[in-house]
């Protein structure tokens, strides 16, 4: 047992009773009209915060919308804050034509720009970051973001005294002005 606690990242533990709370289960609930839809996003969140609670790994989920399953999933991920696409992976997304994705985010940051590059590239209809601090993002692309033109923009918020996190979302905001991408974090108490 203290073993256990002595490899954990004290930065990316979740708090269990938020992502059990009624208040947590809402946002879902604002993600989508259908209702069964909104459960299983709710579950996989749930599976991949507590399952990743006070490591820098990441888990993802690909659904199928038409049928409102699971088609695709990486829970095995040993990569620190990436996740790598498998071929068989590949395969099964390339034989659906509407899927989301649900990923966490141990650092708790809103969607990179990688996210949306692959969100673009997949042909995803959105994606969702499920961050281990609580917070909830979706996002879609229409088109793809120049990596180096983003850390520009990051570093320009980061100059004049915002965070990471915040300089993160300014960006986002001002990419959202000037490129076909989308993206919000999800209340409990307002829908995208």
């Amino acid at each position: 047992m203290e073993q256990q606690r002595k490899g954990r990242n004290k930065e990316t533990i979740v708090n269990s009773a938020y992502i059990n709370s009624g208040e947590y289960k809402r946002k879902f609930d604002n993600i989508a009209d259908n209702a069964e839809l909104s459960r299983l996003l709710y579950k996989l969140a749930k599976n991949m915060l507590i399952h990743r609670s006070g490591t820098e790994f990441e888990d993802m989920y690909w659904i199928d919308l038409d049928e409102i399953r699971v088609i695709a999933e990486e829970t095995n991920s040993l990569v620190k804050k990436r996740i790598i696409y498998s071929n068989k992976i590949i395969k099964k997304i390339q034989s659906c034509k509407n899927i989301i994705t649900i990923h966490s985010h141990p650092d708790s940051f809103p969607p990179s720009i990688a996210d949306f590059n692959s969100n673009y590239d997949h042909n995803y209809v959105v994606g969702i970051v499920a961050c281990h601090n609580g917070k909830l993002y979706m996002y879609s692309a229409n088109e793809r973001i120049n990596e180096d033109y983003y850390k520009l923009v990051v570093e320009g918020f980061l100059k004049i005294g915002y965070n990471e996190e915040e300089a993160q979302i300014k960006a986002l905001e001002n990419l959202q002005i000037n490129f076909d991408i989308k993206f919000k974090e999800v209340t409990d108490y307002d829908c995208i």
